[in-house]
């Protein structure tokens, strides 16, 4: 957990780099949905430049490292992190239709051929056709939201304040998202 929007754009500037030495190197950008957002629209300089990046989304609807901080400290009370439609979330509707946005069409828009994965038993597979795809790809995957990324230290912590166990399941409880 880190800096929000710098995965996209640092991938394409290692893959810019790479090209320009003339090496061929895949670059491989794992990033979160509204970490992606923040810099959707370098798709375009990847696919004018035929730069080989990778984009996996790890997509849970929301702003997951802010999630996790909401969970973990304030009683899992939202503020705003929510990026899907109102009253549309597809973790409890299960409809694909209710993923918002649809990341997929946004990259094949680009030109960049994408794919989604709703089930982990399908992760693999789509990973290695990501990697052996010629160019740049994007592959979605959806998350559920409540799942944390361990571990993690507290602000103000130290080493000795690691949290390294649980998700978000033992701080959740359904509320209605009001003023979205």
């Amino acid at each position: 957990l880190g800096s929000m929007g710098y995965g996209l754009p640092a991938a394409l500037g290692a893959a810019a780099a790479f090209k320009a030495a003339g090496e061929k190197v895949t670059v491989v950008d794992i990033d979160g949905d509204g970490s992606f957002l923040m810099n959707v629209q370098e798709l375009a300089t990847i696919k004018a430049e035929e730069l080989d990046v990778k984009v996996m989304i790890i997509n849970n609807q929301h702003l997951g490292m802010v999630v996790q901080w909401e969970d973990r400290f304030y009683k899992a009370n939202r503020a705003h992190t929510y990026l899907g439609l109102e009253g549309k979330e597809w973790h409890k509707s299960a409809n694909e239709l209710d993923i918002y946005p649809d990341f997929v069409k946004m990259s094949e828009s680009y030109g960049i051929p994408a794919k989604r994965v709703i089930h982990k038993a399908d992760l693999r597979a789509a990973i290695e056709e990501m990697v052996s795809h010629e160019g740049p790809y994007l592959l979605d995957v959806m998350v559920p939201h409540i799942e944390h990324v361990l571990p993690m230290i507290p602000g103000g912590g130290g080493f000795k304040d690691t949290i390294s166990d649980g998700d978000g399941s033992m701080f959740h409880e359904e509320r209605p998202m009001k003023g979205l």
